[in-house]
């Protein structure tokens, strides 16, 4: 069982850390490349439909043929594709390329990452499902979210200190760390066999339970991705940073909520065991704590703290909907549902960036008021949800319902 913990968490923590690596570099990226703003944000949204539409295909495919062979083939791909778009950016620094071919070439290249990552993503979740049951299923989905954290601290960092040799360097790390990755799940994945030999019996999002906890990631995924997108810009523009020290600010204040992730992980497996309902609703009220000192604060230090307190509540609430929606589905349906996770991550990485650069060109302040309006709303939405998610044990029992 240790094997197989350790080699889901160390499968996520590649793929967010390689998601990461690319963040705190995009904003001053784009600007050296003479593109706006809303061209960030249209050039990561749709480089993420392949993961919305790519997500629950890779988590059905892992029920019938199994989660190994699924993960090694999102980690080639991961690194096949992150190489591809570091040429892509390495093209326009040079001016070989520029204007319009330049954004299609980014977009079709940042496709492809969103295509591979659900692939380890969806897998990775779905095996933890498998192996988990009822409370032991929280504490395993805190596991991927700690894994996540991890991502969130050591990318960040590590982007910041390539940064010094220059800002492409951080894309060259994530190429060979996902063909390091590749080789370590290779060896150490234990092959198990497909949970279902013919068609799983699909989920649907809509069903009763199961789409508040969507919801409830998705409003949790805005705002992960939102700080992610607009973040550099208005601390380049509140602040008055340079390039190198708007990704080095950003690779700090993301590192600070990869920390509290972890932090919150920990106490949760070992002391607190909050429900997944309870996990949610503190997550966003913190979250929304963490936005409000962005907007009202315009210094270094509250800044941080803010990013603190943001990450606290994205560790409270990403296990929290990732465990109910798990609970709330049969064994057979484990892939598909980590799919529809994974989905919901890929939709959101599609919407959030070009509403949030869109608004932020009209107003510095309109997404993260955004992100507030959306964390209040889904509070009262929450508490009106009696009982809490339970594990279900097979996929001819309906939906189990909180």
């Amino acid at each position: 069982m240790f094997r197989i913990k350790a080699s889901i968490f160390f499968s996520v923590f590649v793929a967010m850390l390689s998601l990461m690596l690319i963040s705190p570099i995009m904003p001053p990226l784009i600007r050296e490349l003479g593109l706006s703003e809303s061209h960030s944000g249209w050039i990561i949204s749709l480089g993420s439909v392949w993961m919305a539409i790519m997500a629950p295909i890779w988590g059905r495919r892992s029920d019938t043929r199994g989660r190994k062979p699924i993960i090694l083939t999102g980690f080639i791909g991961m690194g096949v594709s992150c190489l591809l778009f570091a040429l892509a950016l390495y093209s326009g620094l040079k001016g070989w390329i520029a204007g319009g071919m330049l954004v299609a070439l980014l977009i079709v290249t940042r496709s492809m990452i969103g295509l591979f990552i659900p692939a380890v993503l969806s897998s990775a979740q779905a095996y933890m499902g498998d192996v988990t049951e009822g409370q032991e299923r929280t504490a395993g989905m805190a596991i991927i979210s700690a894994a996540n954290g991890m991502g969130l601290v050591f990318g960040p960092a590590i982007a910041g200190a390539f940064t010094g040799i220059g800002l492409l360097w951080p894309l060259y790390f994530g190429t060979a760390l996902s063909f390091v990755a590749f080789v370590a799940a290779l060896l150490f994945i234990p092959p198990a066999k497909p949970i279902m030999q013919e068609r799983p019996p699909k989920v649907n999002p809509f069903q009763s339970g199961l789409r508040l906890y969507l919801l409830a990631g998705f409003v949790t995924m805005t705002a992960v991705i939102g700080i992610q997108v607009v973040g550099g810009f208005y601390f380049q523009d509140m602040l008055h940073l340079t390039g190198q020290e708007t990704a080095r600010m950003l690779s700090v204040g993301l590192m600070l909520a990869g920390v509290a992730m972890l932090l919150v992980q920990v106490v949760q497996m070992k002391w607190m065991k909050l429900q997944p309902k309870t996990m949610m609703l503190v997550g966003s009220l913190f979250i929304l704590l963490g936005m409000l000192i962005f907007l009202y604060s315009g210094s270094k230090a509250y800044y941080y703290l803010a990013f603190f307190l943001f990450g606290v509540g994205a560790g409270m609430s990403m296990p929290g909907f990732m465990a109910a929606a798990s609970l709330s589905v049969s064994k057979e349906q484990q892939g598909g549902v980590a799919g529809l996770i994974a989905s919901v991550q890929g939709i959101t990485a599609i919407v959030t960036p070009i509403v949030t650069t869109t608004l932020y060109q009209a107003d510095k302040s309109l997404p993260f008021w955004l992100i507030i309006a959306l964390s209040a709303a889904i509070v009262p939405v929450l508490l009106f949800v009696k009982g809490r998610a339970s594990a279900k044990p097979s996929a001819n029992e309906g939906l189990a319902r909180e």
